[in-house]
C-alpha cells in the first residue's frame, strides 16, 4: 500500500500558508505527531492523521498572518499546543507539553486570548445562573476556536461534565453579541436509519423525507447569516454516523437516497455531544475537531455553588457550604477507591443526588430559618448517606452497604447514630432533632378483631 509522505506534504502546505523555514518545521511537526502516536495512551479521540495536520497548518497560517512580526518557530508552537490540548486526557497532558518544550527549547508562548469574548463568555454564564471558573471559560473559548475551523466538532466528555452547558453557554454568547445564531438538537438513536435519513418505499417507490434530513434542509433554508447548530446528542453508532462522512469532510453535502443533495451553508455548524468515541472508526474520528471534557476539569464545586445560590436564607447558605467542603471531598475520594457500586455512577451526580434530597427535606417546616447548626448537619449527614451509600450492595463475600456504613461512623464523629444500629437504619426527626430508627415512623399495627 502507497503511504503518503507526511513530511513532504506539511512543507508542501507551510510554504502554501505563507512560512519561509517550511523545511525544518515539518520535520518538527511529523515528529512530534508520530512521538504522540507512539508516546501517548490509546485513546479513541485521539487522531494524528493527515486531517488533523491539515486543521492545524490552516490554524498556524491564520495565527501567522495575524501577527506577522512574531518568528514562524514560535507560531506554529503555538498552533500545535493549543490546537491540540483541548483533546488530550489529563494524564497525557505533561506528555504533551513536555514533547512540545523538547521539539521547541526555551520557547514559552503565551496561549494567544481574547480578552473581550472571555468577557462576553463570563456574562453569558451569569446570565445562566452558571458559575464562570476559569477551566470553564477556556473549554467555551477552544469550543469556538475549534469552530472557527471545523464544521463537525465532537465534544466528549462522561455524564455530568457539562458538555451540554457549554455549547449552551457558547450559544447564548452569540446571543448577547447579536449574532442571531440558531440551533436544533436531536437524539439520532431515538429513531431508526430510515427515519432519521429518511426511505424510498420499495412497492411504491415514494420517498419518505427523514427526521435528519429535514432538519438539515430547513436550516440550509433558513434565512439570516448568524451561527447554525445542529445538535445530534446520543451515542456514536456506526450505522448512522457512517451516512455523515460526507457531510464532515471537505464535501460537506448529505447525499440522500433520492438522490437529493443538500450542502452545508458556511454558518452551519454539526455538534456531536457524545460520552465516547469507541464504536467510531478511524475515519469519522479525522473528519471532526474533538473537545474532550476530563472529570476533573470542572468537578463539583461549581454545581454546588449554583445550588447553593438558588436558596433564599443567608444563614442556611452558609451553615450548607461548611457542611459541603467538611463532608464531600472526603466522601467523593472514598466512593471511587474503597467501595462497589451495583452500577457505575459518575461523582457528581452523587452530589446531584445529595442536591436533590437536599432541596426536598430543608424545607420551613422541617428547618426553620433560626434553625441551630446540628440540625442542618443531621439533615445533610442523612441525605449524604443516601447519596452515596444507596448503591452500596452485596457482593460475594463483602457486604459493601455493612462497610460503607462503619466507615462513615468512623470518619464522621461529630454527629453521633444510635448505638448498634447501621447508618442506613434512621432518620431525622425534625421536632426531636435526632436521629431516630424507621420503626418509630412506622405506625403500630394492630390486627381487626
Amino acid at each position: 500500500m502507497c503511504v503518503p509522505d507526511l513530511r513532504l506534504i506539511c512543507e508542501i502546505m507551510l510554504v502554501a500558508e505563507g512560512f519561509l523555514e517550511a523545511k525544518p518545521l515539518s520535520r518538527k511537526f511529523i515528529t512530534l505527531y508520530t512521538l504522540c502516536k507512539e508516546l501517548l495512551s490509546k485513546q479513541d479521540h485521539y487522531d494524528w492523521g493527515l486531517r488533523a495536520i491539515k486543521s492545524v497548518l490552516v490554524v498556524a497560517g491564520a495565527l501567522k498572518r495575524s501577527d506577522r512580526e512574531r518568528p514562524e518557530e514560535q507560531v506554529l508552537m503555538r498552533a500545535l499546543r493549543d490546537f491540540n490540548t483541548p483533546k488530550i486526557v489529563a494524564d497525557d497532558t505533561p506528555v504533551f507539553l513536555g514533547l512540545i518544550s523538547d521539539l521547541f527549547p526555551n520557547l514559552d508562548v503565551p496561549r494567544k486570548r481574547d480578552s473581550e469574548f472571555e468577557k462576553c463568555v463570563k456574562l453569558a454564564a451569569c446570565d445562566l445562573k452558571l458559575q464562570p471558573e476559569e477551566n470553564f471559560v477556556m473549554k467555551i473559548c477552544q469550543l469556538n476556536e475549534l469552530l472557527g475551523v471545523r464544521h463537525s466538532v465532537f465534544i466528549v466528555g462522561d455524564s455530568g461534565t457539562g458538555k451540554t452547558k457549554m455549547w449552551k453557554t457558547l450559544f447564548k454568547t452569540y446571543q448577547n453579541q447579536k449574532l442571531k445564531p440558531a440551533y436544533t438538537d436531536l437524539n439520532p438513536k431515538a429513531v431508526t436509519n430510515d427515519e432519521l435519513y429518511g426511505i424510498i418505499n420499495p412497492a411504491t417507490r415514494e420517498w419518505k423525507d427523514g427526521l435528519f434530513s429535514n432538519i438539515m434542509r430547513d436550516t440550509a433554508n433558513s434565512p439570516g447569516d448568524g451561527p447554525k447548530w445542529i445538535i445530534l446528542d446520543g451515542d456514536i453508532d456506526p450505522m448512522w454516523i457512517e451516512s455523515l462522512n460526507t457531510v464532515m469532510d471537505d464535501n460537506k453535502i448529505l447525499t440522500l437516497a433520492s438522490n437529493e443533495r443538500i450542502a452545508l451553508n458556511p454558518e452551519m455548524k454539526l455538534l456531536f455531544e457524545i460520552s465516547n468515541l469507541r464504536t467510531a472508526t478511524p475515519a469519522t474520528v479525522s473528519r471532526a475537531g474533538i473537545l474532550y471534557i476530563n472529570p476533573e476539569d470542572l468537578g463539583w464545586n461549581p454545581y454546588v455553588t449554583s445550588w447553593v445560590e438558588t436558596r433564599e436564607n443567608s444563614t442556611e447558605k452558609a451553615n450548607l457550604t461548611i457542611l459541603f467542603d467538611k463532608y464531600i471531598p472526603t466522601l467523593q475520594t472514598a466512593i471511587s477507591q474503597k467501595f462497589k457500586k451495583i452500577t457505575p455512577i459518575p461523582g457528581i451526580c452523587h452530589v446531584q443526588i445529595l442536591c436533590s434530597l437536599l432541596s426536598a427535606l430543608i424545607t420551613p417546616s422541617n428547618v426553620p430559618s433560626d434553625a441551630p447548626k446540628e440540625l442542618y448537619e443531621l439533615f445533610f449527614v442523612f441525605v449524604a448517606v443516601w447519596a452515596y451509600g444507596s448503591s452500596m450492595f452485596h457482593d460475594g463475600s463483602t457486604d459493601y452497604r455493612a462497610e460503607f456504613s462503619k466507615w462513615f461512623t468512623h470518619e464522621f464523629k461529630s454527629v453521633k447514630f444510635p448505638l448498634g444500629l447501621s447508618v442506613f437504619d434512621v432518620w431525622v426527626d425534625p421536632v426531636a432533632g435526632e436521629f431516630v430508627t424507621w420503626n418509630d415512623r412506622l405506625p403500630k399495627f394492630e390486627l381487626d378483631s
